[in-house]
């Protein structure tokens, strides 16, 4: 009964909070991080391995406030955007999907050396989320570099 009991809990573990584990390890590491795309197919991340997941970082050039402060007024016009975390170069925010409020946790870390804003968003719960976290944060890149094209829709995501 007990086996049974603890590969129900590793199971809900595994599936339910990927971010349980990475949020220990990332206590303990010196320098801000992001979280690695585990192997479902509902994250992308700056730093993946695999081209499933990876994309590249933003990038940016002077002083690590200036480029935080667009990053946070681009997520702020973002409907259904709320930032939980806003420390000198990291943002924590979660995106809530128009119809069934789906969530999406996205994390943002600048890196003023090398001019780069690294990023992990994914899916909170399910397996896939249709490419949803990759079509949004190729719009913020675009958007991020031409504020001219910052137009948000209220429709859909």
């Amino acid at each position: 009964m007990r086996l049974i009991t603890f590969a129900i809990t590793s199971f809900i573990f595994a599936y339910t909070e990927p971010s349980l584990a990475t949020e220990t390890v990332k206590k303990l590491l010196p320098v801000k991080t992001v979280a690695i795309c585990s192997s479902r197919p509902n994250c992308v991340s700056s730093l993946g391995a695999d081209r499933t997941h990876r994309m590249p970082p933003f990038r940016f050039t002077g002083p690590v406030a200036a480029a935080q402060e667009r990053l946070v007024r681009l997520i702020r016009q973002m409907p259904r955007s709320e930032i939980l975390k806003d420390e000198p170069g990291y943002l924590a925010v979660i995106f809530s999907s128009k119809v069934f409020g789906f969530v999406d946790e996205a994390e943002f870390v600048f890196d003023e050396k090398c001019g780069e804003i690294n990023f992990h968003s994914g899916a909170r719960s399910g397996y896939y989320d249709f490419g949803v976290n990759r079509a949004r944060l190729e719009v913020m890149r675009i958007s991020f570099n031409e504020p001219k094209w910052a137009k948000w829709s209220s429709r859909g995501r």
